[in-house]
């Protein structure tokens, strides 16, 4: 099983010039064959030897306000081969998302889920650049990413209420506004890729830059990190499928420790060989409380 604390490699945003000049930036559409630049993206990455702590032991104190991220026990009742059927995921599992939501700290009083995704290490016959497969379809397995970086950046967070909830935005938005993903193994114990994330307090906003996401439909935004030898980074050790992960990705309670929190996967040094590929399902939700809550 793979668990301790371990050395691996995390891909982090290079120090370049190129970004005080031009924004970083990633397309998911077609390029038409006349334009001048035909680049995808100008996103450079290297990748960066870090420690990474197991803190299965230390789960009851970690908290989404304090540590960004917070495990709870909550088997689905979903059978396993059900998470490649969206009208499935959609009708029985995000019900269950809404439930176990309710019992983080402050609950809500308004939930919207946005997105949700399914992801598998080795997933057959899929291309490896983003823009050779459709990102609208929700059941394409995607790969684990080894990248650090945070889901929504500020700006997008904005724009996607205002995109999602036009009429209510002007109440949302003059109470409390997180976004929290909800992750979760499915079928088997993660042996290999496990999902780390790095403490808040080690990641000064300075070691983040805000990347554009540009697809068809919409424009979005998120977070690269730049590396630093400060960033503390942990993940919990063989990882269960009754177990829910749930990471912050935006808070706007300036008061709490964490406000978002960096994370990646990483090939586990320990992971037997012939381990099963990770499967996993990721809901991201708004949740809001409503003003003078």
């Amino acid at each position: 099983m793979a668990c301790g604390t371990v050395q691996a490699q995390v891909d982090y945003l290079k120090r370049l010039p190129l970004y005080q000049s031009e924004k970083p930036f990633q397309l998911f559409i077609p390029i038409e064959p006349d334009a001048k630049d035909q680049r995808h993206s100008n996103l450079e990455f290297e990748p960066k030897e870090c420690t990474f702590h197991d803190v299965r032991d230390q789960l009851p104190e970690c908290l989404l306000d304090s540590q960004g991220f917070q495990v709870l026990r909550r088997p689905t009742r979903l059978d396993p081969a059900s998470f490649d059927k969206r009208e499935i995921v959609e009708s029985q599992y995000l019900d269950e998302v809404k439930d176990i939501l309710k019992s983080v700290d402050g609950g809500y009083d308004r939930i919207f889920i946005f997105d949700w995704r399914v992801s598998l290490a080795c997933p057959p016959n899929q291309a490896v650049a983003g823009h050779e497969f459709d990102m609208n379809d929700l059941t394409t397995w995607l790969r684990p990413s080894p990248t650090a970086h945070v889901d929504q950046s500020d700006r997008a967070v904005l724009h996607r209420i205002m995109l999602h909830l036009p009429d209510e935005a002007p109440l949302l938005l003059q109470g409390r506004v997180r976004i929290v993903n909800v992750w979760r193994p499915l079928e088997h114990v993660i042996e290999d890729y496990p999902l780390a994330f790095c403490d808040p307090t080690s990641v000064p906003d300075a070691d983040l830059i805000e990347c554009d996401h540009i697809r068809r439909k919409f424009k979005g935004a998120n977070l690269y990190a730049h590396h630093s030898e400060e960033h503390k980074w942990c993940y919990v050790g063989n990882h269960e499928p009754d177990e829910v992960l749930l990471l912050k990705m935006f808070d706007s309670d300036s008061s709490v420790a964490a406000k978002r929190l960096l994370h990646a996967s990483f090939r586990h040094p320990s992971a037997p060989a012939d381990c099963k590929p990770r499967k996993s399902i990721e809901v991201r939700a708004l949740l809001f409380n409503h003003p003078g809550q």
